[in-house]
C-alpha cells in the first residue's frame, strides 16, 4: 500500500514540474518575441525571458532530483 505521505510528495512535484515547464514556454514565448518599441524594451523582454527559462529549469531540475531520491 501506498502511504498518504507519499502521494501528497509526489503530487507537489507534479504540479512544480508543471510550473516549471510553464515558466520555460514562458520565457521562450518573451525571448522569441522582439518588442517594437525600441531596443531597450526588447533587451528587458529578452533579459526576462532568460531569467524565467533559468528559474523553470532549476525547478525542473531540483523536482526531478527529487523524485529520484524518493524511488532509491
Amino acid at each position: 500500500m501506498v502511504s498518504p505521505e507519499l502521494i501528497s510528495s509526489l503530487s507537489i512535484e507534479a504540479v512544480l514540474i508543471i510550473v516549471s515547464i510553464a515558466l520555460i514556454i514562458r520565457g521562450k514565448s518573451l525571448r522569441a518575441t522582439k518588442s517594437s518599441h525600441g531596443i531597450s524594451a526588447s533587451s528587458n523582454e529578452t533579459s526576462t525571458g532568460t531569467a524565467l527559462i533559468v528559474c523553470g529549469l532549476l525547478l525542473l531540475l531540483t523536482s526531478i532530483v527529487k523524485i529520484a531520491k524518493m524511488y532509491m
